[in-house]
């Protein structure tokens, strides 16, 4: 029982010890996030995305991003590349680049390239405002790639928090 205790202790030790050199920023808002009103033919429809990402800089600026958008219509999972730099005390240059997966019907594959700025309102929350250029494929079956589109979303703004 002693050693049970004492290995799952050296475990949570080597996590947390593991985790104190990443730092870890959490953003709400930005790209997929949006809310609209759909009318026509005698019917009305409301639908919202909300999107967050979860940034991991390992050290030197090099890091991943992960994102989760969640919508009435769609579910996407983002994973990638991230750089981050400081452009002032107050400022944050963050480039991305990876891969998105929808998982709703159909299911589909989008690359992405994002430039976000982050400005500091307090030492850990901060404003995100950025945009992109995503290539989207299509769906993942035999038409993939078929009609592939390139789309150069609008700013975006979000906000954020540092752990």
């Amino acid at each position: 029982m002693k050693k049970r205790f004492a290995a799952v202790l050296l475990i949570a030790v080597a996590a947390v010890s593991s985790l104190a050199a990443v730092d870890i920023s959490l953003a709400v808002g930005g790209q997929g996030t949006f809310g609209e009103m759909r009318v026509g033919n005698n019917n009305a429809r409301y639908t919202v995305s909300v999107d967050a990402e979860l940034d991991m800089d390992f050290g030197r600026g090099q890091g991943m991003l992960v994102g989760l958008l969640v919508g009435t219509e769609n579910i996407n999972i983002s994973v990638g590349y991230a750089y981050q730099t400081d452009i002032s005390s107050n400022c944050d240059l963050i480039l991305g680049a990876g891969a998105t997966l929808g998982l709703k019907d159909p299911v589909h594959l989008d690359f992405f390239v994002t430039v976000d700025f982050d400005f500091n309102i307090t030492q850990n929350m901060y404003i995100r405002l950025g945009t992109g250029f995503i290539t989207d494929f299509g769906k993942l079956n035999n038409e993939y790639a078929s009609n592939p589109k390139f789309i150069i979303p609008l700013p975006a703004i979000g906000f954020g928090w540092d752990f």
